[in-house]
């Protein structure tokens, strides 16, 4: 971690120190590797049981640039696609587990406040990827929904533009990248925006207020959560098919490792929820969770200039991984 304030000097050991701009730091181990099992749940109106569920992994190498201080290069991987605990069997779902594959592995550059700043940076690789498995698309189905599915995606792969947007409707994206290493105050608070897709591939901002536990957890990292509560606009109960005086609130909570404050764990969980007599009836709900299931860093020199092509990925994953998410 970097030099701490004299805020964070005072702290006694066992509570957390900030940065000299009283923020977290972004630092990341290079040449280390990260894998998350991410599992999402949508429920409807009782909340009694998931209505769908969508687990897979996701493989994270980090890499530092030699020459260009405080610049990092992540490359995600997104495997193991299991709907509804099984493996996609319905057409537009095996169609778009097959356009997953060319999509990823996909690398981006990073600041200090863990910033894209670069745009996708392997945008040649990713259509190299979706010329072969386009063909093989063509290949095994026919019809006019697979020619549509077709063209729609190489208008939006072939633009590298349109691709980065997209990417804004990927829960997993908008959670990892949700900006919590800017300035926080004296009471280890500040307002924040979250974004998260509740409505399907449409992004929304959500108001609230982002604070930091002032001890580290028991296995070390920083604890920071954010709090959002608001009532429907008129547009969003349109966007969502909704009727009457309706509320919603989004409450998070992020693990950042204590050395280098990479992700470690997150949970969101959204609510659509209206009040009779007092009491809170849930409408709709969101919950999503990332942990880790795997990480490494290696012992050997971290300075490593970052060399193109450069796809490595710890394949190996934890041992009944899958036998939890199967049941």
């Amino acid at each position: 971690m970097g030099k701490g304030n004299n805020l964070s000097n005072s702290l006694s050991p066992g509570k957390i120190e900030l940065n000299l701009d009283h923020a977290i730091d972004f630092v990341p181990k290079p040449r280390s590797s990260r894998s998350y099992g991410v599992t999402i749940n949508y429920y409807g109106e009782g909340n009694e049981a998931a209505t769908k569920r969508l687990d897979y992994q996701i493989h994270l190498q980090v890499n530092q640039f030699r020459d260009e201080n405080k610049v990092w290069q992540l490359c995600f991987d997104k495997t193991d696609l299991f709907i509804d605990r099984h493996e996609p069997d319905f057409v537009g779902e095996q169609l778009a587990n097959m356009a997953m594959g060319a999509i990823y592995p996909l690398k981006v550059d990073v600041n200090s406040r863990s910033e894209i700043f670069r745009g996708i940076v392997n945008h040649g690789e990713i259509l190299n990827r979706w010329k072969q498995i386009a063909e093989k698309i063509s290949d095994k189905y026919e019809g006019k929904y697979a020619e549509l599915y077709l063209e729609k995606m190489e208008k939006k792969i072939s633009d590298r533009f349109e691709l980065e947007f997209a990417l804004r409707a990927d829960m997993f994206w908008n959670v990892f990248f949700h900006s919590q290493y800017l300035k926080y105050d004296i009471n280890l608070s500040q307002p924040g925006r979250l974004f998260f897709p509740v409505i399907a591939y449409q992004n929304m901002a959500f108001e609230g207020i982002q604070t930091i536990e002032p001890h580290y957890t028991d296995y070390g990292t920083f604890k920071v959560n954010f709090a959002s509560e608001s009532e429907l606009t008129e547009v969003q109960k349109i966007q969502m098919g909704q009727k009457g005086a309706l509320k919603m609130k989004l409450n998070a909570a992020f693990d950042l490792d204590q050395d280098g404050g990479l992700l470690k764990h997150a949970r969101v969980d959204w609510n659509l929820y209206n009040n009779e007599n007092g009491k809170e009836i849930s409408i709709k709900r969101i919950a999503f969770s990332a942990y880790e299931i795997e990480s490494s860093i290696p012992a050997t020199d971290q300075q490593v200039l970052i060399k193109e092509g450069n796809n490595g990925f710890p394949l190996e994953k934890k041992k009944g991984f899958w036998a939890r998410v199967l049941g």
